[in-house]
């Protein structure tokens, strides 16, 4: 099984440290998060619900976005200061218009190992294949549950279960060589479906990961209510 519940598992190996830039706590940054895009297609109740969302969040215009040629930029600098991997969020970073075309772009900077990209996964059926193409090394999908009405309940009813299983399923037809699943644990809710998500790595060549509810400005009583902790 390809499980994983702890914090060493986002630690680097000592041979990629090689970094020139460091934390409040002295430990060398290697791994750089960039988000192409803040909108997303799906509302879940614990990242960016229905309702609060005017009230928390307010949407870039397309206009404030970084450019490719920002992002690019951006990119190299941080490489050349020691940055070993990248990996592309959102928001629901398959939103993003010329995703492809960024992707090749980063995937060409000399000094970059990995590049990665974390999605809801309701967008990989159409664009698995021309991710890969563009040179992508990873993929992560964010799954947190295998309930087809409780995921529909949990992230708003924008999405189905069967779409993202399909658009999994296509990113192992075309090779990617490693696929993440994050598992957001909530008490009450899919906690009863660990042994499940267990199960399917027995079938698929997935990573499964649970991850612990972070409290936002928008999901502070569900947090506080529902926390599961990885021990």
């Amino acid at each position: 099984m390809n499980l994983k519940c702890d914090l060493q598992s986002f630690v680097p190996k000592k041979e990629e440290i090689n970094s020139e830039i460091y934390d409040l706590y002295h430990r060398p940054l290697c791994d750089l998060r960039i988000s192409v895009i803040d909108q997303c297609n799906f509302r879940c109740a614990y990242c960016m619900p229905e309702d609060p969302c005017a009230e928390h969040y307010k949407i870039l215009k397309k206009d404030q976005w970084l450019t490719c040629a920002q992002i690019e930029r951006l990119a190299r600098l941080f490489v050349k200061l020691g940055i070993g991997k990248i990996r592309l969020t959102g928001g629901e970073p398959l939103l993003r218009p010329n995703l492809p075309t960024l992707i090749r772009k980063l995937k060409n900077i000399d000094g970059l190992k990995d590049l990665a990209l974390t999605t809801n996964g309701s967008l990989l059926s159409r664009d698995a294949q021309t991710l890969k193409n563009a040179g992508l090394d990873r993929i992560t999908v964010s799954l947190d549950t295998l309930d087809p009405d409780l995921f529909a309940q949990t992230n708003g009813y924008k999405g189905t279960l069967e779409r993202v299983l399909n658009g999994i399923q296509r990113c192992e037809e075309v090779d990617f060589e490693c696929i993440k699943i994050n598992v957001v644990l909530i008490r009450g809710k899919n906690d009863d479906e660990i042994i499940d998500f267990a199960e399917i790595t027995r079938e698929h060549p997935w990573h499964v990961r649970f991850i612990e509810l972070m409290p936002t400005a928008s999901n502070l009583d569900l947090s506080a209510q529902n926390f599961f902790s990885c021990q």
